[in-house]
Protein backbone atom coordinates (compact mmCIF):
# COMPACT_ATOMS: atom_id res chain seq x y z
CA UNK A 1 0.00 0.00 0.00
CA UNK A 2 1.23 3.47 -1.12
CA UNK A 3 1.72 5.76 2.23
CA UNK A 4 -0.10 9.27 1.85
CA UNK A 5 2.01 12.04 1.27
CA UNK A 6 0.69 13.62 4.75
CA UNK A 7 -0.57 11.64 8.00
CA UNK A 8 -4.33 12.85 8.94
CA UNK A 9 -3.94 14.26 12.15
CA UNK A 10 -3.59 18.29 11.72
CA UNK A 11 -0.64 19.89 13.00
CA UNK A 12 -2.07 21.98 15.53
CA UNK A 13 -3.12 18.68 17.10
CA UNK A 14 0.22 17.60 16.77
CA UNK A 15 2.01 20.07 18.54
CA UNK A 16 -0.05 19.36 21.70
CA UNK A 17 0.38 16.18 21.30
CA UNK A 18 4.01 16.47 21.40
CA UNK A 19 3.74 19.26 24.66
CA UNK A 20 1.59 15.60 26.31
CA UNK A 21 4.66 13.66 25.37
CA UNK A 22 7.16 15.76 26.77
CA UNK A 23 4.87 16.04 30.01
CA UNK A 24 5.01 12.35 30.12
CA UNK A 25 9.03 12.26 29.74
CA UNK A 26 9.45 14.35 32.70
CA UNK A 27 8.25 11.64 34.87
CA UNK A 28 11.07 9.76 35.55
CA UNK A 29 12.61 13.42 36.06
CA UNK A 30 10.34 14.27 38.81
CA UNK A 31 12.65 14.61 42.27
CA UNK A 32 10.18 12.76 44.40
CA UNK A 33 10.44 9.14 45.06
CA UNK A 34 7.54 6.90 43.87
CA UNK A 35 5.20 8.93 42.05
CA UNK A 36 6.80 8.92 38.54
CA UNK A 37 3.95 6.12 37.40
CA UNK A 38 1.25 7.83 38.90
CA UNK A 39 2.38 11.12 37.08
CA UNK A 40 2.60 8.71 33.92
CA UNK A 41 -1.01 8.51 34.49
CA UNK A 42 -2.43 11.53 35.18
CA UNK A 43 -0.76 12.93 32.29
CA UNK A 44 -1.94 10.22 29.50
CA UNK A 45 -5.22 10.29 30.73
CA UNK A 46 -5.56 13.90 30.80
CA UNK A 47 -3.87 13.93 27.36
CA UNK A 48 -6.31 11.04 25.71
CA UNK A 49 -9.46 13.26 27.48
CA UNK A 50 -8.16 16.38 26.17
CA UNK A 51 -7.25 15.56 22.52
CA UNK A 52 -10.84 12.77 22.06
CA UNK A 53 -12.58 16.08 23.31
CA UNK A 54 -11.08 18.24 20.34
CA UNK A 55 -11.88 15.64 17.70
CA UNK A 56 -15.43 15.80 18.75
CA UNK A 57 -15.88 12.92 21.08
CA UNK A 58 -16.49 12.91 24.89
CA UNK A 59 -15.22 9.65 26.66
CA UNK A 60 -16.28 8.64 29.91
CA UNK A 61 -14.11 8.56 32.52
CA UNK A 62 -14.11 4.93 32.67
CA UNK A 63 -13.05 5.06 28.83
CA UNK A 64 -10.45 7.35 29.41
CA UNK A 65 -8.60 5.12 31.76
CA UNK A 66 -9.29 1.90 29.57
CA UNK A 67 -7.24 3.87 26.54
CA UNK A 68 -4.55 5.07 29.02
CA UNK A 69 -3.62 1.53 29.81
CA UNK A 70 -5.50 1.12 33.24
CA UNK A 71 -6.54 -2.61 32.74
CA UNK A 72 -2.99 -3.32 31.47
CA UNK A 73 -1.88 -6.23 33.44
CA UNK A 74 1.93 -4.98 33.28
CA UNK A 75 2.44 -1.62 35.32
CA UNK A 76 4.98 1.29 35.18
CA UNK A 77 7.60 3.19 36.78
CA UNK A 78 8.94 0.80 40.05
CA UNK A 79 12.24 0.68 38.44
CA UNK A 80 12.58 4.52 37.98
CA UNK A 81 11.43 5.29 41.63
CA UNK A 82 14.11 2.81 42.52
CA UNK A 83 16.84 4.35 40.43
CA UNK A 84 15.92 7.15 42.17
CA UNK A 85 16.43 5.91 45.25
CA UNK A 86 19.69 4.23 44.96
CA UNK A 87 20.55 7.49 42.98
CA UNK A 88 20.33 9.55 46.27
CA UNK A 89 21.94 7.16 48.87
CA UNK A 90 24.96 6.17 46.98
CA UNK A 91 25.49 8.71 44.70
CA UNK A 92 27.97 10.48 46.75
CA UNK A 93 29.61 6.90 47.07
CA UNK A 94 29.86 6.12 43.47
CA UNK A 95 31.31 9.32 42.12
CA UNK A 96 31.16 10.85 38.43
CA UNK A 97 30.97 7.33 36.81
CA UNK A 98 27.87 6.51 38.56
CA UNK A 99 26.24 9.87 37.67
CA UNK A 100 27.63 9.56 34.39
CA UNK A 101 25.93 6.51 33.78
CA UNK A 102 22.40 7.20 35.69
CA UNK A 103 22.45 10.15 33.49
CA UNK A 104 22.43 8.19 30.42
CA UNK A 105 19.77 5.96 31.49
CA UNK A 106 17.56 8.41 32.68
CA UNK A 107 17.68 10.29 29.16
CA UNK A 108 16.92 6.86 28.07
CA UNK A 109 13.83 6.16 30.12
CA UNK A 110 12.89 9.51 29.76
CA UNK A 111 12.56 9.50 26.13
CA UNK A 112 10.91 6.36 26.22
CA UNK A 113 8.36 7.44 28.14
CA UNK A 114 7.56 10.55 25.82
CA UNK A 115 7.62 8.08 23.00
CA UNK A 116 4.94 6.21 24.42
CA UNK A 117 3.00 9.00 25.44
CA UNK A 118 2.95 10.75 21.69
CA UNK A 119 2.04 7.39 20.36
CA UNK A 120 -0.75 6.79 22.85
CA UNK A 121 -2.10 10.62 22.19
CA UNK A 122 -1.70 10.18 18.06
CA UNK A 123 -3.08 6.89 18.15
CA UNK A 124 -6.03 8.04 20.00
CA UNK A 125 -6.64 10.86 18.20
CA UNK A 126 -6.62 8.90 15.30
CA UNK A 127 -9.33 6.38 15.89
CA UNK A 128 -11.50 9.21 17.09
CA UNK A 129 -11.20 10.44 13.51
CA UNK A 130 -11.91 7.54 11.95
CA UNK A 131 -15.15 6.99 14.19
CA UNK A 132 -13.77 4.10 16.38
CA UNK A 133 -14.40 6.08 19.74
CA UNK A 134 -18.09 6.99 19.05
CA UNK A 135 -20.91 6.64 21.78
CA UNK A 136 -22.99 4.58 21.92
CA UNK A 137 -24.09 1.67 24.37
CA UNK A 138 -20.71 -0.65 23.59
CA UNK A 139 -18.56 2.06 24.13
CA UNK A 140 -15.99 0.56 26.68
CA UNK A 141 -16.32 -2.73 24.33
CA UNK A 142 -14.58 -0.34 21.63
CA UNK A 143 -12.23 1.92 23.84
CA UNK A 144 -10.63 -1.67 25.21
CA UNK A 145 -10.67 -2.62 21.01
CA UNK A 146 -8.64 0.54 20.37
CA UNK A 147 -6.53 0.39 23.24
CA UNK A 148 -5.28 -3.61 21.88
CA UNK A 149 -5.27 -1.74 18.29
CA UNK A 150 -3.06 0.95 19.76
CA UNK A 151 -0.53 -1.38 21.55
CA UNK A 152 -0.04 -3.88 18.39
CA UNK A 153 0.32 -0.74 16.10
CA UNK A 154 3.17 0.39 19.13
CA UNK A 155 5.04 -3.25 19.01
CA UNK A 156 5.13 -3.76 15.73
CA UNK A 157 6.55 0.20 14.28
CA UNK A 158 10.14 0.72 14.49
CA UNK A 159 10.00 3.63 16.04
CA UNK A 160 13.90 4.39 15.55
CA UNK A 161 13.35 8.06 14.11
CA UNK A 162 11.26 9.64 16.72
CA UNK A 163 13.54 8.09 19.84
CA UNK A 164 16.84 9.59 17.92
CA UNK A 165 14.57 13.10 17.64
CA UNK A 166 13.45 12.93 21.44
CA UNK A 167 16.76 11.65 22.68
CA UNK A 168 18.62 14.66 20.63
CA UNK A 169 16.38 17.24 21.84
CA UNK A 170 16.02 15.97 25.50
CA UNK A 171 19.96 16.05 26.07
CA UNK A 172 19.79 19.93 24.24
CA UNK A 173 17.64 20.91 26.70
CA UNK A 174 17.92 19.23 29.71
CA UNK A 175 17.92 21.29 32.37
CA UNK A 176 14.82 22.96 31.43
CA UNK A 177 13.20 19.97 31.78
CA UNK A 178 14.98 19.38 35.09
CA UNK A 179 13.29 22.74 36.05
CA UNK A 180 9.63 21.81 34.96
CA UNK A 181 9.95 18.49 35.87
CA UNK A 182 10.24 19.84 40.02
CA UNK A 183 7.64 22.01 39.02
CA UNK A 184 5.49 19.31 38.42
CA UNK A 185 6.31 17.55 41.20
CA UNK A 186 5.09 19.56 43.90
CA UNK A 187 1.39 18.84 42.72
CA UNK A 188 1.48 15.38 41.77
CA UNK A 189 -0.18 12.96 44.49
CA UNK A 190 1.69 10.07 46.34
CA UNK A 191 -0.72 7.99 46.04
CA UNK A 192 -3.57 7.26 43.29
CA UNK A 193 -7.06 8.37 43.92
CA UNK A 194 -9.10 5.03 43.38
CA UNK A 195 -12.53 6.91 42.90
CA UNK A 196 -10.97 10.61 41.18
CA UNK A 197 -12.46 11.11 38.01
CA UNK A 198 -10.11 10.19 35.24
CA UNK A 199 -9.33 13.64 33.64
CA UNK A 200 -9.76 15.56 36.68
CA UNK A 201 -7.05 18.46 37.61
CA UNK A 202 -6.16 18.12 41.48
CA UNK A 203 -5.77 20.71 43.58
CA UNK A 204 -2.99 22.92 42.08
CA UNK A 205 -2.63 20.46 38.93
CA UNK A 206 -4.41 23.03 36.50
CA UNK A 207 -2.01 25.42 37.28
CA UNK A 208 1.12 23.49 37.56
CA UNK A 209 0.23 22.54 34.22
CA UNK A 210 -0.39 25.79 33.04
CA UNK A 211 3.27 27.10 34.30
CA UNK A 212 4.78 23.99 32.76
CA UNK A 213 3.09 24.76 29.06
CA UNK A 214 4.49 28.32 29.68
CA UNK A 215 8.30 26.99 30.37
CA UNK A 216 8.01 24.10 27.53
CA UNK A 217 6.34 26.75 25.19
CA UNK A 218 9.59 27.38 22.60
CA UNK A 219 10.83 23.56 23.57
CA UNK A 220 7.50 22.24 22.51
CA UNK A 221 7.38 23.82 19.12
CA UNK A 222 10.74 22.73 17.87
CA UNK A 223 10.58 19.27 19.35
CA UNK A 224 7.20 19.30 17.16
CA UNK A 225 8.69 20.41 14.03
CA UNK A 226 11.27 17.96 14.57
CA UNK A 227 9.35 15.10 14.95
CA UNK A 228 6.36 16.21 12.53
CA UNK A 229 9.56 15.83 9.79
CA UNK A 230 9.27 12.11 9.88
CA UNK A 231 5.55 12.51 8.38
CA UNK A 232 5.97 8.96 6.79
CA UNK A 233 6.90 7.07 9.54
CA UNK A 234 3.24 8.48 10.90
CA UNK A 235 1.12 8.23 8.13
CA UNK A 236 2.53 4.40 8.14
CA UNK A 237 1.54 4.64 12.02
CA UNK A 238 -2.32 5.74 10.91
CA UNK A 239 -1.91 2.74 8.01
CA UNK A 240 -0.87 0.27 10.92
CA UNK A 241 -3.43 1.44 13.78
CA UNK A 242 -6.52 0.89 10.60
CA UNK A 243 -5.24 -2.50 9.63
CA UNK A 244 -5.21 -3.73 13.54
CA UNK A 245 -8.50 -1.96 14.25
CA UNK A 246 -10.11 -4.16 11.27
CA UNK A 247 -12.41 -6.69 12.82
CA UNK A 248 -11.37 -5.68 16.68
CA UNK A 249 -14.38 -2.97 16.87
CA UNK A 250 -17.68 -4.19 18.29
CA UNK A 251 -20.65 -4.23 15.74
Amino acid sequence: MDIPADPRVPADSFRRLTFYSVLGGLCPLIPVPFVDDIALEQVQRRMVSEVSRREGVQLSDREVKILAGDEDSQRRGCLGTVAWAVRETLGAILGKLYRTVLYFLTIRRSVRRAAETLHLGYLAVHAARLGALSRDDRSEDRARAVRAAILETQKEMDSRPIYRTLTRDFRQSLSLLLQVAALLGRFIPRRRRRKAPAAEPLAGQGEAFQQAEGLLGGFTDRLAANLWGNRAYFAELERMLESHLQGKLPA
